[in-house]
């Protein structure tokens, strides 16, 4: 779905190739399958001062996480996405879906 845009949704679906260094990825997630707020689909929570996404710099709080290096993230629970996030080395490659008007954290 890279670089595509979803009028109905207003959201655009996009890849985003980081390098895990040793700052790792540097961003958190929240939601996921089981949730106490429901089953949710894993969003990008806060971006760290240091690591891969803040270097990069396209990557945004609020971007659904559609899948990492391929594996869909489409009802994983947190734990699982987080493990998956963990295992991943070198360059990651994140399908990520991000509405559009999201501001960057200042």
């Amino acid at each position: 779905c890279e670089h595509r845009w979803n009028s109905y949704r207003g959201s655009h679906c996009r890849s985003i190739t980081l390098h895990r260094g040793t700052s790792g990825l540097g961003f958190s997630i929240v939601g996921g399958f089981g949730s106490p707020h429901g089953d949710l689909p894993i969003y990008v929570k806060t971006i760290f001062p240091k690591g891969a996404a803040v270097e990069d710099g396209t990557l945004k709080c609020g971007d659904q996480i559609l899948a990492v290096n391929g594996i869909s993230m489409e009802g994983v629970s947190h734990t699982e996405a987080v493990d998956i996030l963990k295992r991943s080395r070198g360059h990651i490659v994140l399908t990520v879906l991000s509405q559009m008007g999201l501001q960057e954290q200042p």
